[in-house]
């Protein structure tokens, strides 16, 4: 093979500078999230335990969050304790993880643990930890930090056990759905507590400097006080003016009394309970789950439905929403619009909108009544239309006209308002898919006002809708054993189309470039599942799931490289990658610390953005298309970006810019400084581009590509792995 030489005036690569490229990495938000669990340190550092974002921790009172999950493998995290020690243990799903560092490393300490669904913990005077499970595991003590643990459950009638509380006798108490139990052996017997409880749903204590108990109740039961070591209770729920769960109970060192409601905030008593005042002052959470206090009587509350943590400097009075660099939002929905802004739909804390690639997120919601967010679509005038569920009297669609800042409800017309799917033609008809049997509605004047057409829909719980470039539009139905329906006149009429479609839970839909139709499935029973392909417009289905190691797919996106279409498919353990229409899938989560996705979008330049349940929006770290001109936009500057995936095999992607026209000559080399791939040499225009690079024919190892435009040169490495 005839090579040209690259002279390089130094090579020095040391095994450090072998180096992986994650696939994704995660954008700086959007702040908020449920907040399960909370903890204070002796040093006042705070840890809250999430759901899907793991343990986040703050050093400066809550104005600073970070995410500290190196070793845990689970993370949505029900409970946080810390010993004397400042030892830290986690509780969670999959069983109790351990930090000496302060949250730096954990390590699972899962020794004995039969039933490792945890959802509290408790630690007495001597550090023995004790552990309640979720249903049939009951509790469980580790004497020796965690390492060994034993079930200890003799007397303990109903084995779920949703909160323990220690007094200063070291007498345990657990919180169950069979009233409350007492030990006073450490753990090894228990005794059922029932005088005076009038509501068997117990969900959490707090003790004050007296040894008074606090039992919060479900159902409107409020709460108990017993002043007998749990012997006989007494409601005490004058001002407890909530029906809902008392999620959270907190003590500060004068006995002020703090109740978390779950829907209706706090309240607060400053006499042993006898009377209550609602403080919910500055508090937009008001699902309140979990309470800490540090040494200063600061409250720090923690939300559930995605408002994060909240904290209060003057006994509850007022409440600051602290959630900066609190990643744990869960987002169903993303968009981009013409200008490559995107839009994220959060299930719990409304629209947020970045500018820049997810670098930062702004909260957009003036004018959202709705707050719980299943999907976005924007129409060609860059008219944002959201969806939302049905939640605290409010959800349908609502619209906004510039670009975010105010928003407007628009459901007249529609008679069902939990909205799952939208999707805009060519022609600028909106099209809504509605859960709970409203089926689809349509509207021709920008959301104004809305028509249901279901002529033809035996099944009108729609949880997915896409339209192809004929605008023929398929729906997505599920939990009526239906499947994909297809209309080709604006929605009029609709036809089940579903010859070899074998699981018909239709979660996803997408059309590529060439129309062909991906249908995304969810199993049922173990069964079932996965993804399937439609190339003669929905007539006939074959099932494309080889590679897929999980088959519920929850959604689904296509883009368009060089070779053809990338198909990327998102599921509750990750997101796969199809480059061949879904005959083969591939498993992408190096960099996806929350592999639960829920939504997918991809930029005009090929980055694939995710939303995940409880780790905010991830983003490819490179582009994933190889278009050969992918924007005639003109760049700032001339630029040479990492190859993408890096280290690959066979094939590479290699973006670059040009801001004015010029010769252009990309080439690979060898370490001998020899060529042996020029993969571009001509005179391009100004824009983005992108170039595939295959090494097929070529060895392992590390090589150079190099750019020369003009007067600019620049060479990066890249690393062949067969």
């Amino acid at each position: 093979m005839k090579s040209s030489l690259l002279c390089l005036s130094v090579i020095i690569l040391t095994a450090s500078e072998v180096f992986t490229q994650n696939f994704w990495e995660q954008t700086n938000g959007p702040y908020g999230g449920d907040v399960k669990s909370l903890a204070v340190n002796s040093n006042d550092v705070i840890f809250a335990g999430t759901k899907g974002g793991g343990v986040l921790r703050s050093t400066d009172n809550g104005e600073n969050w970070h995410q500290i999950n190196n070793g845990l493998t689970s993370n949505d995290i029900a409970a946080l304790a810390i010993n004397s020690s400042g030892t830290i243990f986690a509780g969670t799903n999959s069983g109790v993880f351990r930090s000496t560092d302060n949250g730096e490393n954990w390590v699972q300490v899962n020794n004995g643990l039969t039933y490792p669904f945890i959802i509290s913990l408790a630690i007495n005077s001597i550090g023995h930890i004790f552990a309640g499970t979720f249903e049939g595991g009951g509790v469980f003590r580790s004497t020796d930090d965690g390492e060994n643990w034993t079930q200890i459950i003799n007397g303990l009638t109903n084995t779920y056990v949703l909160g323990l509380v220690i007094n200063s006798s070291d007498d345990i108490f657990a919180a169950t759905y069979d009233y409350v139990f007492r030990s006073t052996d450490n753990g090894d017997n228990w005794v059922q507590l029932t005088n005076g409880i009038t509501n068997p749903y117990c969900w959490c204590f707090a003790i004050n400097s007296l040894d008074h108990i606090f039992l919060g109740t479900e159902g409107g039961g409020g709460v108990f006080r017993s002043t007998d070591n749990g012997d006989s209770w007494i409601q005490v729920n004058n001002g407890l003016a909530t029906p809902n769960i008392v999620n959270a109970l907190a003590i500060n060192s004068n006995d002020y009394i703090f109740a978390g409601s779950y829907g209706d905030g706090v309240f607060r008593s400053t006499d042993n309970g006898n009377n209550w005042t609602q403080i919910n002052n500055g508090l937009t959470g008001l699902y309140v789950i979990s309470f800490a206090l540090n040494s200063n009587y600061h409250i720090f509350a923690g939300t559930y439905l995605g408002d994060g943590v909240f904290r209060s400097t003057d006994n509850g009075d007022n409440w600051t929403q602290i959630n900066n660099g609190l990643i744990a939002t869960e987002v169903r929905a993303l968009t981009f619009n013409s200008t490559d802004q995107i839009f994220a739909g959060t299930y719990g804390t409304g629209i947020f909108r970045s500018s820049d690639r997810g670098q930062n997120w702004i909260k957009v919601n003036n004018g959202l009544a709705a707050a719980y967010f299943t999907c976005v679509a924007v129409n060609s005038n860059d008219n944002i239309f959201a969806g939302a569920d049905f939640v605290d009297g409010a959800g349908g669609v609502f619209r906004s006209t510039n670009n975010g800042a105010n928003w407007m409800e628009i459901n007249h017309g529609m008679i069902s308002t939990d909205v799952r799917a939208i999707a805009i033609n060519s022609t600028n008809h909106i099209f809504v898919g509605t859960y709970f049997g409203g089926g689809v509605f349509r509207s021709t004047d920008n959301g104004n006002s809305w028509v249901q057409i279901n002529n033809g829909l035996t099944c009108t719980n729609i949880w997915s809708l896409a339209i192809n470039s004929d605008n023929d539009i398929f729906v997505g139905t599920a939990g009526c054993g239906a499947g994909v329906f297809r209309s080709t006149d604006d929605g009029e009429n609709w036809t089940l189309v579903n010859n070899g479609l074998t699981s018909t839970d239709i979660a996803a839909l997408a059309i590529d470039s060439y129309n062909i139709i991906y249908a995304g499935t969810l199993s049922q029973m173990g069964s079932g599942g996965g993804v399937f392909k439609s190339t003669d417009n929905g007539e006939s289905w074959t099932e494309q799931s080889n590679g897929l190691t999980n088959m519920d797919i929850n959604a689904l996106v296509t883009n368009s490289y060089e070779l053809g279409d990338n198909v990327f498919a998102a599921t509750p353990t990750g997101i796969f990658q199809s480059t061949d229409n879904g005959a083969n899938w591939f498993e992408l989560t190096d960099g996806l610390t929350t592999k639960d996705v829920r939504a997918l979008a991809s930029s005009w330049d090929g980055y694939v953005f995710a939303g995940t349940a409880g780790g905010g929006v991830f983003r490819s770290s490179a582009s994933t298309t190889s278009v050969e001109e992918v924007s005639a936009m003109i760049p700032g500057s001339y630029s040479l970006e990492q190859n993408y995936p890096n280290p690959f095999n066979p094939n590479t992607i290699i973006r670059f810019s040009i801001p004015k026209e010029v010769q252009v000559n990309i080439s690979v080399y060898n370490l001998l400084g020899e060529r042996v791939k020029e993969l571009k040499n001509e005179m391009l225009k100004p824009g983005y581009y992108n170039v595939e690079f295959n090494a097929t024919n070529l060895a392992s190892g590390i090589y150079l590509y190099r750019i020369k435009a003009g007067d600019f040169i620049e060479t990066k490495k890249m690393i062949l792995m067969k």
